[in-house]
Formats: structure tokens, sequence, C-alpha cells
């Protein structure tokens, strides 16, 4: 019994060096997938500014937990996969059967690190995640702060957004030779021109510059009419720029980033006007009814015309038809909902895709390794296709978007199930 007990343990050493090993691989990978074109946007938009190394390293660490809140689940289904397909490749599972020792056996420690995975992952999207995106837009705001948004240098051309600053000569925030082109929503251009200038950060919060301007003359344009356009001299003019909508953010107080204990706060907070919807709905809709059957009613009495009740069946049929069908909806009630459901459905979800890959014990594969990870690679896909698909349907219900949120898992662990079935049925 000894010799048994201490070859299991050999055998779940194994199998978790295994994993651990394969787990590295595919973390890497599934990581660079999801982080790479968020790093690359946070440097075009961040990084490209005169900050030092350790400053970026500490901005691009904080906003890593979103993302690895999505590699855990991925890399735990490729690294089982990986296992699996490799030791039946090799007929190593054969050779373990043929020894006496059972698949449960091989298994066991692959759950018990699926499950380990699934803990992880919810400590960090709930509670990595939530403290690093409130690090991380403290950090910014003082960046942004220290850094203007204009770099202003001597004989340079500076674009935000809308706004293309040229300038001579500089001293400080002091600049001569300008000129500022300016475009606004409404189509129309703003052309300014002025000998000297002072830019100064008037709102750090809000990134909202001053710019004030000697002897300035503006030209105003109206880019859909060539021909409309307007000439103005000043002695003095000042004008504010704001970039608040050119402040990058990767991560942000959104209910993604925030703690189960905060979502549960939104949602009750949110769930009193909800509620406060609904009673008007049902209310609107019966009062209608009631004033349909009351005009029936005193006709039936001779009390109204019959273009009266057709009057009140016109105003009974228009609030039902405007209203719909089903009771309102509430967004942001679905959506604090939803964020809550999903930590745990993206952290269950490494026991889930574990589950899926144990079938492959069951059968031989040529090159296991190789044939395991494109197997995972097939249901990351289909996982994120059905993740990404009920979450989409959220708000096209009135119930509480849990079990909806969860059907990804359900289908998984189904799909699981029946696989290991028909292949112990097989057998």
């Amino acid at each position: 019994m000894n010799n048994k007990k201490g070859s299991y343990l050999l055998l779940y050493r194994y199998i978790l060096r295994e994993f651990a090993q394969n787990f590295a691989v595919a973390f890497i990978f599934f990581f660079c997938i999801f982080f790479i074109n968020s790093i690359l946007l946070l440097v075009q938009r961040i990084l490209l500014r005169n900050i030092d190394i350790l400053t970026m390293l500490q901005m691009v660490a904080l906003s890593m937990p979103q993302f690895l809140i999505y590699t855990f689940p991925f890399a735990s289904l490729a690294a089982s996969s990986m296992v699996l397909g490799d030791l039946g490749s090799s007929n190593e599972l054969l050779a373990l059967r043929s020894s006496g020792i059972s698949s449960g056996h091989v298994y066991r420690p692959l759950i018990a690190a699926s499950i380990l995975l699934s803990i992880v992952t919810f400590i960090f999207a709930d509670v990595v995640l939530p403290w690093s995106s409130v690090v991380y837009e403290e950090k910014l705001s003082v960046l942004m702060r220290d850094m203007p948004t204009f770099e202003i240098e001597p004989n340079s051309v500076n674009t935000v957004g809308n706004i293309v600053l040229s300038n001579g000569e500089s001293e400080g925030n002091e600049i001569h030779d300008i000129l500022l082109l300016a475009d606004d929503d409404s189509g129309q251009s703003r052309t300014v021109v002025s000998d000297r200038g002072t830019l100064t950060l008037v709102d750090p919060y809000n990134f909202i510059y001053s710019l004030e301007l000697d002897n300035p003359e503006i030209l105003l344009s109206d880019s859909g009419d060539i021909g409309s356009y307007g000439l103005s001299e000043a002695e003095r003019a000042v004008f504010f720029l704001d970039f608040s909508e050119q402040i990058p953010s990767l991560t942000s107080s959104a209910p993604v980033n925030l703690s189960s204990r905060d979502l549960l706060a939104g949602i009750a907070e949110r769930e009193e006007s909800s509620s406060r919807d609904r009673a008007e709905w049902h209310y609107s809709r019966e009062d209608a009814r009631l004033q349909f059957s009351d005009a029936i009613k005193r006709a039936s009495r001779g009390e109204a015309k019959s273009s009266e009740v057709s009057e009140a069946y016109g105003n009974a049929s228009s609030t039902i038809l405007r209203q719909g069908q089903n009771p309102p909806i509430n967004f942001y009630s679905q959506y604090f909902k939803a964020e809550l459901a999903k930590k745990f459905v993206l952290s269950a979800a490494c026991f889930c895709l574990t589950m899926i890959t144990l079938p492959l014990s069951m059968v031989r594969v040529k090159h296991g390794k190789l044939t395991g990870f494109a197997i995972s690679l097939l249901i990351a896909v289909a996982y994120w296709y059905m993740l990404f698909g009920v979450q989409l349907e959220i708000f096209s219900i009135s119930s509480s978007p849990y079990l909806l949120i969860a059907v990804p898992d359900l289908v998984i662990l189904f799909a699981a199930f029946l696989l290991i079935l028909r292949f112990r049925r097989a057998r």
C-alpha cells in the first residue's frame, strides 16, 4: 500500500511538473495576444513622451491585471490539453492503465491545479484589478500634470486631437510666432495668428490649458461652405484648450474594474431605480386599459359616444405599443450584474476548460502536445465567442443576467461530461 501511495505521489509530481511547464508557455502566448494591442496603444499615447523607464514599467505593470483574468483560464486549458495529448501520444497513459493505475489518478493533479488557478483568477479579478485600476488612474493624473500635453519647443509643431499649434521661438511657457488651427464638432474651423502668447495649465485634473494671445487675428470658416468666413482682430484674446478626451486610459472606474463588494452596492442602488421604472411601466399600461374599459362602460349606459370609445382605444393601443411588450431594462443594473457574474464565471472557467480536456486521455493522437495545443485554441475561440455573445444579449432581457453569463461555463461542462461518458462506453 505504501509503495502504491508513493507511486501515486510520484505520478502527481510528474503531471504537475509537466502542467507547470506547459502552462508557462501557454500563459506567455495568450498574454501576448490579449496584451500586445493595448500595450502598443499605451506606448503610442503615453510612453513615447519623455518619461523615465521606471515610470513606464510601472504603468505597464498596473495595466496587466485586466488581461490576466482572461489569460489564466485559457492557459490552464492549453496546459491540460498539451499534457494529456503528450501522455497519450507517447503511450504513457496506456502503460499506466496496464500497471493498474486508473485515469482518475491522472486527472486529480490537473483538476487540483485548475481549482487553484480558479481561486487565483478570482483574487486577481476581485482584489488586484480594482486596486491596480485606482493606482493606475492616480499615477496617470500625476504623470499628465507633470508632463504638458503640448511639449513647447522652439520652432516646433504640436498636434493633439483636432488642435494644431505651430510656434517659433519659446522660453518657458511664453511662445512667439503662433499659428493655431482648430476644428470643432459643428464643422467650423478656427485659424489664429499671433506674435506672442502664453500657454498655462489651468485645470490639471481635466487637462485644460489657457492660451493668452497678444494682438491676435482670428479667421472663422465653415468647412462645408468655402465662401463663408469671418475675420476679426483684437488686442488680447484667451483660448481654452480642452484635452480631456485625449487622455489615454487602459483602466477606469467602469464596472469591469470594480470589486464584487462595489458591484453589489452599485446593483442595490440601481435596483431601486429599476423597480420604479417597472412600476411606472405597469401602472401606465393598467391605467390605459382602465380608461378604455371605463369608456366602454359609459358607452353601454349611453353616457359616452362611440367616438370617445374609439379615442380611448387608440390611446390605450398607442401607450402599449410605445412601451413595448417587455418591462423597461435598466442598462447599468444589467451591466453591473453581468460584470459581477463574469468575475465568478471567468474564475470557474479554469476548472471548466480543464474538464473538457480530460477526454483527450481516452484517445491516442499523433504529435500529442501540438495537437493538444491546437484543440485548446479551438475551444478557447469557441468559449470567447460564447462569452462575447451572451454579454451582448444581457441588454435585451429584463431578467437578471446571472444565468445567461454562466452559459459558456455550463456548455463547456456539459460537453465535457458527454464526451467522457461516450468514450467510457466506447471502451
